[in-house]
């Protein structure tokens, strides 16, 4: 990420000034870089990680959606430490609540059952986006191996997380306890975007730009910054939005 840092700060804007609008617009002056990163995440999902999940999706439904709960269960306790660093002193105690019924009352978090009783998950509750409130600029695009676009700024907030996460510490411990982990929650995120991954793929003239376009719009309604954004696929794999 630091490599990439200084890569885009050695990149040369071009002299025309309607190509130096849309370079400064696109905001990805490692965009060579970034495609060919790209090319091997497409690469990657569509031959390894895009038939594990529709293995994965083969499981019946209440399984699936036992383990998305708990997962987001496990981390409510980032989403609060992080909403209380925002200062959305609200949002940190409903985290608080949710974690509790759920817990308690939804069998270690296998139930959300605090979504059905007027405690929705809070936005927005990434360190990237603590980030955000205290006036960090996301940085240029960037696409990583494996977890598609973002930015310098939530890679870090990403890192912090993980950092943060205090099941890491007394839950699962060991290398790989915390691998099984991760990827669990990936397949997990993955899994409900391979027809809509396929699906944009043949329908977009550059599914690049379409990509990198998608995950801005929404990671800003996200944030709170373009309310009505269309909440459309935004990366290649790491949001899952619908459990049957």
């Amino acid at each position: 990420m630091l490599l990439a840092l200084v890569l885009a700060g050695c990149a040369t804007p071009p002299t025309d000034p309607a190509q130096r609008t849309i370079f400064d617009q696109t905001n990805d002056p490692l965009e060579p870089m970034n495609r060919t990163i790209f090319d091997f995440n497409d690469k990657a999902y569509t031959y390894v990680l895009f038939p594990i999940a529709r293995g994965y999706n083969d499981l019946p439904a209440p399984a699936r959606n036992g383990v998305h709960n708990v997962i987001g269960n496990l981390g409510e306790p980032v989403v609060f430490l992080n909403k209380t660093l925002q200062g959305d002193l609200s949002s940190a105690s409903t985290t608080v609540a949710r974690f509790v019924v759920n817990t308690i009352f939804g069998f270690g978090g296998i139930l959300d059952l605090a979504s059905r009783n007027d405690l929705p998950e809070p936005k927005a509750g990434d360190f990237g986006a603590t980030l955000y409130t205290y006036g960090i600029d996301e940085g240029p695009y960037l696409v990583l191996p494996l977890l598609g676009p973002g930015n310098p700024r939530d890679t870090i907030g990403s890192a912090v997380d993980g950092a943060a996460n205090p099941w890491a510490y007394v839950l699962y411990t060991t290398y790989p306890e915390q691998l099984g982990v991760s990827f669990g929650s990936a397949l997990d995120r993955l899994s409900g975007n391979v027809d809509h991954y396929e699906q944009a793929k043949k329908t977009s003239l550059d599914f690049y730009a379409y990509l990198r376009s998608s995950y801005r719009q929404n990671r800003r309604f996200n944030l709170g910054e373009a309310p009505g954004a269309d909440d459309s696929l935004y990366d290649e794999a790491t949001t899952k939005k619908d459990h049957p």
